[in-house]
């Protein structure tokens, strides 16, 4: 019986958009570039926040050094703000309670840096019990790569294809194929349809509450 299940946070669980946005500008602004409209952090965010600026400059002006001063100033503005505008996603309270009563086994994985994503995990999902929760880590290869979401299900004593990997991009869908889980498209995140279909997702979800009737069966 497939009783696990690895979620991504942003845009998934949570929905942290605005305070992502108003960091990355602060930092934008900070070194005199225009901020940006916060719809347009729906497409930036996804790959951690190095490849968040990457996204951001263009390539004529961006340097390593440039791109590392502004995710300094995101990374000290978002630590003191990031719980201004996030909020849970509607029914993710509803699906979380669901799969904790059906006693699945849950764990986290996103591309958000670790102690930022324990920060997020603490502050609004401390009701539910999570196995597993990892952002990026030093010498662990963010997603797409497998390398996580294969270290959670050996954390979580299973086989990776007896694992559900829900997310909201592209990168969770590469993500979870790659690692042999069950892609699972939440579609009420940062991203379209087409996009999470093109990447490998086995199954599509507009709302938590069809995530609930997908595995109430399980």
């Amino acid at each position: 019986m497939k009783k696990n299940i690895v979620f991504d946070l942003d845009g998934t669980l949570l929905d942290t958009l605005e305070d992502i946005a108003i960091s990355a500008n602060f930092a934008l602004v900070s070194l005199g570039f225009q901020p940006q409209e916060s719809a347009k952090y729906r497409y930036f965010v996804g790959e951690g926040v190095f490849k968040l600026f990457e996204n951001i400059f263009a390539s004529n002006v961006q340097t390593p050094e440039l791109i590392q001063q502004a995710v300094t100033l995101f990374e000290t503005h978002y630590t003191k703000q990031f719980n201004q505008n996030t909020k849970l996603y509607e029914g993710v309270s509803k699906m979380l309670s669901f799969l904790q009563k059906r006693n699945f086994k849950m764990a986290i994985l996103s591309n958000k840096p670790d102690s930022f994503t324990k920060m997020c995990a603490m502050k609004y999902l401390r009701q539910w019990k999570f196995d597993v929760v990892y952002g990026v880590r030093e010498g662990v290869p963010r997603k797409p790569h497998p390398r996580g979401a294969l270290e959670i299900s050996e954390l979580l004593h299973v086989k990776p294809n007896d694992c559900y990997y829900l997310g909201d991009t592209m990168i969770d869908m590469q993500t979870a194929n790659s690692a042999g889980m069950i892609a699972i498209g939440a579609l009420w995140g940062f991203r379209e349809e087409n996009e999470l279909k093109e990447h490998g997702a086995k199954y599509l979800a507009k709302t938590p509450s069809e995530v609930i009737k997908l595995l109430a069966e399980v």
